[in-house]
């Protein structure tokens, strides 16, 4: 477990009586770029103590601070700009001394972000219908392979993120990462089979594999970059899965579904606990692309 920071965010009606109500908190580990948010989603105790303008004024910041993490995680997969400090939280605690407030950011000891949210949800807001988020999120599994790919010493300006695979005329789908070195060596993608909308990962995972067993077919394929740069990549690029496994029998069976898709591919899967594999297999493929020339 790591040490997270967390604050409620309340709504306080009237500043001088100081009533309030915790609504929302925050909670992230700076350093892994894993902040996240979440609100109450009964709101019926808010408002027999909250008007319109009130709920108003917190529903508009919560609206900015969630495009603030969404920013972040741009950022930080990336290896860009300036990450959200544990300053910024205590940032908006100082600034928002009226209908919003915030607690005193607090430490936290927890796996990610949604478990440290689990914890003060439990503990600190009372929220009937809220469900426990205790599940790896993709931009989780996408983390854990940025880290493989820095711990193998892959150089950035090699790691390509969300790109374009494009096979044949019309046909193309996202991929996660892509190693190019000239051309492309490695493609990879993130999964999680633990999230509730599960059956939204299974229409991802289909459309996907269609794209990429084209690829595997011999048509004619290429990657775009989100810089719009064109590169090659050949129907044996070797291809890597990695997996958040399913905890439900629901999950089990869109996995299972996936496993087609990825046995016909020919591609290899991996759950996080062997995740090196990715960046040693694209440390391998480089070394060899760059032996020939």
């Amino acid at each position: 477990m790591d040490r997270y920071v967390y604050a409620l965010v309340r709504c306080v009606p009237n500043p001088r009586t100081g009533e309030f109500i915790n609504m929302a908190a925050i909670a992230g580990r700076p350093e892994a770029g894993d902040w996240s948010l979440r609100q109450v989603s009964n709101e019926s105790r808010v408002r027999k103590l909250a008007g319109a303008e009130e709920l108003q004024a917190v529903h508009g910041f919560l609206t900015r601070v969630g495009m603030e993490i969404d920013k972040q995680q741009v950022l930080f997969e990336e290896e860009s700009g300036e990450l959200l400090g544990e300053a910024w939280l205590q940032q908006l605690y100082h600034d928002h001394r009226n209908v919003v407030q915030l607690s005193a950011p607090a430490p936290i000891v927890a796996d990610n972000a949604e478990q440290a949210l689990d914890v003060v949800f439990n503990r600190q807001i009372i929220d009937p219908v809220s469900q426990p988020r205790d599940f790896i999120t993709k931009r989780s599994v996408l983390a854990e392979v940025r880290n493989a790919y820095r711990r193998a010493e892959i150089d950035n300006e090699l790691i390509h993120l969300r790109v374009e695979v494009y096979a044949g005329e019309y046909v193309h789908a996202p991929v996660d990462f892509a190693i190019v070195n000239g051309t492309t060596v490695q493609l990879t993608q993130g999964w999680s089979f633990q999230r509730g909308g599960v059956d939204e990962v299974s229409t991802q995972v289909k459309a996907w594999g269609y794209a990429l067993r084209l690829l595997r077919d011999g048509e004619d394929a290429r990657v775009v970059g989100s810089d719009e740069r064109l590169t090659t990549v050949s129907r044996d690029v070797d291809i890597q899965v990695v997996v958040a496994s399913p905890r439900t029998r629901e999950q089990g069976a869109v996995f299972e579904e996936a496993q087609q898709v990825f046995t016909e591919l020919g591609v290899s899967v991996h759950e996080l606990d062997d995740v090196d594999a990715v960046g040693t297999q694209a440390a391998s493929l480089l070394r060899g692309s760059s032996s020939h020339p």
